[in-house]
């Protein structure tokens, strides 16, 4: 069987360009003299539809595509992601037809075969159950010649579910497995799902064709990235096709006659660095908006989130804006130009000292006789968000905030200030891997975009004379970093972490800012999801709670 992979990105709500898209490839494939066209999970309706799909039109709508489809398959067969309803109508628990998350088996301008999602995940950022119903039987579906088991996402990852999917299909017949996934990004996914599919070929034997889509999607709270990534393998697990990385793409493989290859070379950093891309440029176009408005501080954090926004957007669509005060270094105005000079983007110095002697001239009488804290330290920041929104108002752009997975985990930020924006770009990273990235970002320009000033530089917010990261949050970020990620990612607890060589009292101190500063992060632009567990829909704590861990 010479079988098509049609690993493409297909957006919510958008059915229209969805089922053109879906004809489109099934033509290509077609031309290409392939048997049969697999494409990714729900592709009619877009993957992350949400309560899109508790809308009975929309699911008709997505019913009316799916036989556009069909009409367009003469001569070739297609295996279609989308939503079904139960054929008896009835009832689901909230009064309608009960839905599925459903493959639909086409060949020949004809539905031959339906079959649905056993396995709903319902953690992290899944909800599954709060839209379908879970299929009450599995059966191989005749095509073609062969006997094909099909699978959607979760059917695979089946280690904490009673029912094992895979290893049902595979001993009631089946010749193929197809799996029509819509798995997210996160640091090393593709080598946990390359793993997890030869576990299962070695039990079953069969040949294994992974379908996953590509693209940004709004995961309501956040930006969630599916990287492609697909892959074929044959019955002793050798793969024998893969698609691009976080690319469109359209995978030819012969299932009997492809030789085996060497899987594409996982690097974390540059994987990282391309789904932050990826997201950027989509949550762009999704908005509607092409222009880019950036805080550059002279730090860090601003510098790898402009590159990344003009690798996103184009140089000709990113602004830069350096806003100094009083308290801003010499060097951070500097380093800040030269950036923006090194990416090609415009840029912006608008001081802010004025607005900030004019405000706190305003509030003399009443913060008479009080010592300046950070009260006039989140003045300035708050000073900055104004700028930078006003600009991205007059001139139609977004906003992207600059802060660090680090930085949010411990509220090291100015509510209405520098967690001004549209994007978090950099939400879901920590503070060590922004160091990464400047470095991979320098490796693969020609000439080093971020200067050693901007990498060796103290960290510092600078709002007032002499401060510093390390001051106020009394530890470097080598080792906040990993403990933040120990606490959110993991979930340690203050005994393992002490057993892990970290001092008691500053882990109590730093599980005590996360718990506190949740309230900010409830107010944050939505991030990047990179991780196995970001800020978000993903991880649900309340703001105000006594629980210590």
């Amino acid at each position: 069987m010479k079988l098509a992979i049609a690993q493409i990105a297909t957006y919510p709500g958008y059915i229209e360009r969805n089922t053109e898209k879906i004809i489109s490839y099934i033509g290509k494939a077609r031309e290409e003299g392939a048997n049969l066209i697999v494409f990714p999970e729900l592709a009619i309706p877009g993957y992350m539809s949400m309560d899109l799909m508790l809308q009975k039109g929309f699911v008709q709508r997505n019913l009316e595509a799916l036989e556009e489809i069909v009409e367009s398959t003469e001569g070739i067969s297609a295996i279609v992601g989308y939503i079904s309803q139960d054929r008896s109508r009835k009832k689901g628990p909230d009064g309608t037809a009960r839905r599925y998350n459903s493959a639909a088996v086409i060949s020949d301008g004809k539905v031959v075969g339906v079959q649905s999602k056993t396995l709903l995940p319902d953690y992290d950022v899944f909800f599954e159950n709060r839209y379908f119903s879970s299929a009450g039987a599995r059966e191989p579906i005749q095509l073609n010649g062969a006997k094909i088991g099909i699978e959607i996402c979760e059917d695979l990852w089946d280690e904490d579910y009673p029912i094992k999917v895979t290893d049902e299909l595979a001993g009631k017949g089946a010749d193929l497995i197809v799996n029509i996934s819509g798995s997210p990004f996160y640091i090393g996914k593709r080598k946990i799902r390359e793993d997890l599919i030869r576990k299962k070929i070695r039990n079953i034997g069969v040949p294994f064709v992974y379908t996953n889509l590509v693209g940004g999607q709004d995961g309501y709270e956040g930006e969630l990235i599916f990287d492609g990534q697909s892959m074929v393998f044959n019955e002793r697990g050798d793969l024998i096709g893969e698609g691009k990385a976080f690319e469109e793409d359209l995978l030819v493989v012969d299932l009997t006659g492809s030789r085996k290859i060497h899987g594409r070379e996982e690097s974390d950093i540059s994987d990282l660095h391309k789904a932050l891309t990826l997201g950027i440029r989509d949550y762009f176009s999704r908005a509607g908006v092409k222009r880019a408005f950036i805080g550059l501080s002279g730090g860090i954090d601003s510098a790898v989130v402009a590159a990344l926004a003009t690798g996103a957007l184009g140089k000709e669509n990113v602004t830069g804006v350096t806003m100094p005060s009083r308290y801003s270094s010499e060097g951070s105005v500097k380093d800040s130009e030269e950036l923006a000079r090194a990416l090609g983007i415009t840029f912006l110095n608008i001081p802010i000292e004025k607005a900030r002697v004019t405000l706190e001239d305003a509030l003399s009488k009443e913060f008479l006789g009080m010592p300046k804290d950070v009260t006039e330290e989140n003045i300035q920041a708050r000073l900055r968000g104004i700028y930078l929104m006003a600009l991205s108002n007059k001139f139609g752009g977004m906003v992207i905030s600059t802060g660090n997975k680090t930085e949010m985990a411990l509220g090291y930020m100015t509510l209405y200030g520098d967690m001004c924006g549209g994007l978090a770009a950099i939400g879901d990273v920590n503070k060590m891997r922004v160091y990464d990235l400047t470095k991979h970002i320098n490796s693969i320009s020609d000439n080093a975009i971020i200067s050693k000033n901007i990498l060796f530089k103290e960290p510092s917010a600078e709002l007032r004379e002499g401060q510093t990261d390390v001051q106020g949050l009394g530890a470097s970020y080598g080792l906040l970093s990993p403990l933040v990620d120990w606490i959110v990612e993991e979930g340690a607890t203050i005994k393992e972490l002490v057993k892990g060589g970290f001092e008691r009292e500053y882990v109590n101190k730093v599980m005590d800012l996360i718990k506190k500063k949740e309230f900010k992060r409830r107010q944050a632009p939505p991030l990047i999801k990179v991780t196995n567990k970001a800020f978000g829909i993903g991880r649900r704590i309340p703001m105000n709670h006594g629980f210590t861990i």
